[in-house]
């Protein structure tokens, strides 16, 4: 076979070669590569990503546009459907952050909301969030606490929300505790307001604990520069296990509406009220706002599980258990208040109660007559009817014309009787409006009356002797009635 000579065949493979690539040819091109820095990379990436048709298209062939798919979430977010939120978790292992000093917490009024979904065996105490002074760590009870703590004394058993404050002037520290047991793995609304009177717990919008043991600004001017908000634990190890979401601080106490509201998504119907927010974390990129403590790292970032409404489950507790002894959460005004002005916090209830009516040796002169009884009855069914209350009673009568023929006032001591002060509860006809205490100005006694053998009611108070002495003379009158003299052995 007879070859060509190479001058004759060698352009014609040099243009087939530049014929099947073309130079400056879009996709393909397999020129030798000249070596670029990253940066150059990276430019030269995003510039094809946004030339139309080019070929670093970052949706798969079929799918819409980036531009259409991003319109259709705007508008299923305005519609109120649900969106991906950030959530951070701690290990409880150093991964405590701290509030960058730009921001200024609240020292006087103030709420703090948020999300969490702390995991079972949490330390005692585990801090959620708290207010602490940097220049004295070693002091826990400086400012205040959000966390978890259990209430018995046999380890960590029945551990329970808490919100604990003290303020620079107060000698002690106020602790106020959940009514049930938090729920591990399920995500609560905590949320705590301080108004310099009154500082409240709410979990899941509902009001649980209420204390006016504190008043007054937390913290003074002087001192601002020594306090950091800390959330995940706390200085001494007191560290948060779980997930924390959507924390918000304010520079006033929100009412339970507000916290309410707030807690299902409604914040963009106050648009005003937004200036009085401190901070609105997401935790998207917590680093903006947020430092780590020493030798730390930030806690793990990832997407949320909660549903919008906040995936409950077992720990939406609104039924509040009374203490073993003592006074019920129920005589706490506050948290009735709040339960009647919200109706999804009412059920059907019974409330039971035993009447203890006193008669003589021989069954007659009743403390309240049968009659008295059954309209009493009556009128506490229709008036608590409204709320879904029932009442159940029980009569128990007592034969005793000892007990009968004395007086029995709720709350009034015998010691409260003329012991100079005024006591409302034994504020009485019975008592001489607390032995003239209350009624010291209004009193008049004729003199004709003072000492004439009678215990005239107007005459028995400390001015004007107890009548001269006859209201507490056995001889006179039945002393175990009208003898308020503190220092008569009748009284």
């Amino acid at each position: 076979m007879k070859l060509l000579p190479l001058c004759t065949w060698l352009p014609c493979l040099l243009l087939f070669f530049f014929g099947l690539c073309p130079v400056g040819r879009e996709c393909g091109a397999v020129a030798r590569r000249t070596p670029r820095s990253k940066r150059e990379l990276v430019r030269a990436r995003e510039a094809a990503g946004s030339v139309p048709g080019a070929c670093g298209t970052r949706l798969p062939r079929g799918k819409r546009s980036v531009a259409s798919v991003e319109r259709r979430a705007a508008t299923a977010w305005e519609n109120g459907a649900e969106r991906a939120r950030s959530s951070v978790y701690f290990t409880g292992r150093g991964d405590q952050l701290r509030l960058k000093p730009s921001a200024e917490v609240p020292r006087g009024n103030f709420t703090l909301e948020i999300w969490t979904k702390p995991e079972g065996g949490q330390r005692s105490p585990t801090v959620i969030a708290g207010l602490y002074d940097k220049c004295f760590y070693a002091s826990c009870d400086r400012g205040w606490l959000l966390g978890i703590k259990p209430l018995s004394d046999q380890g960590n058993r029945d551990p329970r929300f808490f919100f604990s404050l003290k303020t620079d002037r107060a000698h002690k520290v106020t602790t106020i505790t959940s009514n049930a047991p938090y729920s591990a793995n399920h995500w609560h609304h905590l949320a705590i307001t301080y108004n310099g009177l009154h500082m409240k717990l709410y979990v899941n919008g509902a009001q649980v604990a209420v204390s006016r043991d504190q008043s007054g600004e937390i913290f003074s001017p002087l001192t601002k520069k020594c306090k950091v908000l800390m959330i995940g634990g706390n200085a001494l190890n007191h560290n948060y296990r779980g997930t924390m979401e959507h924390l918000s601080l304010w520079r006033r106490a929100l009412t339970q509406r507000e916290i309410i509201q707030y807690m299902q998504g409604h914040a963009r119907e106050h648009p005003n009220e937004l200036s009085q927010l401190v901070i609105h974390e997401d935790f998207e990129n917590a680093s903006r706002k947020w430092l780590t403590v020493k030798d730390g790292t930030f806690p793990q970032v990832m997407l949320s599980d909660r549903t919008w409404i906040g995936d409950l489950g077992s720990s939406t507790h609104t039924a509040l258990l009374p203490p073993p002894c003592g006074q019920t959460i129920c005589d706490n005004v506050e948290v009735v208040s709040n339960y009647i002005r919200f109706w999804s916090f009412r059920k059907t209830k019974t409330v039971r109660y035993r009447l203890v009516n006193v008669y003589d040796d021989y069954g007659r002169w009743p403390t309240v007559t049968e009659h008295q009884i059954n309209l009493q009855h009556q009128h506490l069914n229709d008036a608590f009817r409204v709320y879904n209350i029932t009442w159940e009673r029980t009569v128990h009568n007592v034969y005793n014309s000892s007990l009968r023929n004395r007086l029995v006032l709720a709350n009034c001591d015998t010691s409260k009787v003329g012991d100079e002060e005024c006591d409302p509860e034994c504020n009485h006809t019975f008592t001489g409006f607390d032995a003239g205490y209350c009624k010291r100005q209004t009193a008049i006694c004729p003199k004709h009356k003072q000492g004439n053998g009678v215990c005239d009611p107007e005459c028995n108070l400390d001015s004007f002797y107890y009548d001269n002495g006859d209201c507490c003379n056995p001889n006179i009158t039945d002393v175990t009635k009208t003898c308020f003299n503190r220092t008569s052995p009748y009284k």
